[in-house]
């Protein structure tokens, strides 16, 4: 009888430190769901993007087919596809989409221009783009939203923890506290991160207005088109530069005058004070609003049972 209760015991144990260590999804009453997938987190991409592609593994990667350059569109709407459903989903569907994402990254790999290897699943550059999403939320309610309290800074970050638990990322590759994150943040931005062929292209002035024209627009006249993306590129270059973090501003001399500071202070002004007047279901990027409405139509398909033992089967290390 001793043996058996010590077996089950252990058993149960092992149990735990599996559910402990099992990815938990993001549900409907999450920070994460009421940000991640609003236009207003939008806004803080194009930035975000620049400092993924400044790590030398990521430029390695991405300058490789150049499809940010070459199909923009395509490439926005696979991003969407594979990351946003790793919030935006039911609970199972979620850490599946998790899971996924990870091992699409596990086949990018290849040798860089000076012959070295390179992986998208280095443990620095992978969990860096994730790293990169704290940082960008917390800007985006400094300037486009409002004061966050102390409590809901704090939940911010753990759910962002647990965002990295979904995509797979070890604890041992994420930082665990807020200091912690912003001590390896800064060291990344200012020992790691180089300008390469990639941030050449984003960090053009003409790099948005040069977009190709998608299928969806094909019926509009090309000149009104390239009017059209000259506006909203030269909008986008003056909104990329504002919200990137100062130093990294500084390491590269990336030129942000006064007047670019004073145009960012009146374009952040007028969001603030327009977006919330947009009606909710406008706020969102269609995929985000689908799950959304499909949470609150259907409640119970996002409760989700943490004790459940098939999800271990999805952990990655």
């Amino acid at each position: 009888m001793a043996f058996e209760e010590g077996t089950v015991n252990q058993a149960a144990q092992v149990q735990e430190k599996q559910h402990k260590n099992a990815p938990q999804p993001l549900g409907p009453e999450s920070s994460t769901w009421r940000d991640f997938g609003s236009y207003l987190f939008h806004l803080m991409l194009p930035q975000a993007f620049v400092l993924q592609s400044a790590h030398p593994v990521i430029d390695a990667a991405v300058s490789k087919d150049k499809k940010y350059k070459y199909d923009p569109w395509g490439r926005a709407k696979g991003s969407v596809k594979l990351l946003w459903p790793v919030v935006y989903s039911r609970p199972e569907k979620a850490i599946e989409m998790g899971h996924r994402l990870r091992e699409m990254h596990r086949q990018i790999k290849g040798v860089d221009k000076d012959g070295n290897k390179y992986h998208a699943l280095d443990p620095e550059a992978y969990s860096w783009v994730h790293i990169t999403g704290f940082d960008a939320t917390l800007r985006m309610f400094e300037y486009f939203g409002r004061p966050v309290s102390r409590e809901e800074r704090a939940r911010i970050f753990d759910e962002w923890k647990q965002m990295g638990s979904l995509l797979g990322i070890p604890d041992r590759n994420i930082p665990q506290t807020e200091d912690e994150y912003w001590k390896h943040f800064d060291y990344i931005i200012e020992e790691r991160l180089i300008w390469g062929e990639v941030l050449d292209d984003l960090m053009d002035p003409a790099f948005y207005g040069n977009y190709p024209r998608p299928e969806e627009m094909k019926y509009l006249p090309m000149p009104i088109f390239r009017l059209l993306m000259g506006t909203m590129g030269w909008l986008m270059h003056k909104v990329t530069v504002a919200t990137l973090p100062q130093n990294f501003r500084r390491k590269f001399n990336v030129e942000y005058t006064k007047s670019d500071q004073r145009f960012f202070k009146l374009f952040a002004w007028a969001v603030r004070t327009f977006y919330p007047l947009v009606p909710e279901r406008m706020r969102y990027i269609p995929l985000a609003w689908k799950a959304i409405k499909d949470s609150r139509n259907h409640p119970d398909a996002y409760e989700h049972d943490y004790t459940d033992t098939n999800t271990n089967e999805l952990v990655i290390s």
